[in-house]
């Protein structure tokens, strides 16, 4: 590995954080809810009738629209719950925000009593946060490998022979899209991106082939 790599994406996810805080919080309400209307019809396309998502933070790109659409229309929601002591995320299906504590970085998330899934129960849409990505399907997290390790969990979970079945989707604001972001091994490419400009389809795994809007 580039023994310079980690002090870049260090410098890269202090500049994306700037550039995604720098975003007016008016404007933000307003992208974040063009992104979930983007979302809710892939949803709707797609038929697919759970999903594993993330509660915002700070200035991330915010997913409570698409929550709160889900649950009123009985798609089931999953979401992360972090622990530190072993790295991982638990994924909990959660009916309603009286359900959510706060968690280790202050982040609202399931209690841990309730509905924890089952390992190899692999969610068939999973909504990603990130600092950065690009067209590629590349993401730039913050630095703590929860979504990488989980992503790896999920697959080693699958039977044997089979592909992955879910479907891994960055949601950002367009200001977030950069032309490249540097992905080391065990980072976990997204299969699709979705902005305010509509839908990114990231193809063959990072390669970025046939990357296309719609």
């Amino acid at each position: 590995m580039d023994l310079q790599l980690p002090a870049y994406k260090r410098a890269l996810r202090r500049s994306a954080a700037s550039v995604r805080d720098g975003i007016p919080p008016r404007r933000r309400e307003e992208l974040s809810s063009l992104v979930c209307r983007h979302a809710w019809r892939w949803l709707e396309e797609t038929c697919a009738d759970s999903l594993m998502v993330y509660v915002p933070f700070r200035s991330e790109l915010d997913t409570r629209p698409l929550i709160e659409r889900c649950w009123k229309e009985g798609r089931r929601v999953i979401l992360p719950r972090v622990h530190g002591d072993s790295g991982k995320l638990s994924l909990h299906g959660v009916e309603s925000w009286s359900e959510l504590a706060q968690g280790m970085f202050g982040i609202p998330e399931p209690a841990e009593t309730y509905s924890v899934i089952e390992e190899g129960s692999e969610p068939p849409v999973v909504f990603v946060p990130g600092l950065a990505f690009d067209a590629r399907g590349g993401r730039l997290g913050y630095g703590c490998g929860y979504y990488d390790r989980l992503r790896a969990r999920l697959s080693g979970a699958s039977a044997p022979g089979t592909q992955r079945s879910s479907v891994w989707i960055g949601l950002a604001y367009g200001a977030q899209i950069l032309p490249e972001v540097p992905m080391e091994a065990h980072d976990a490419f997204m299969d699709m991106l979705i902005t305010e400009k509509g839908i990114l389809h990231c193809t063959a795994e990072g390669k970025g082939i046939d990357a296309r809007w719609s």
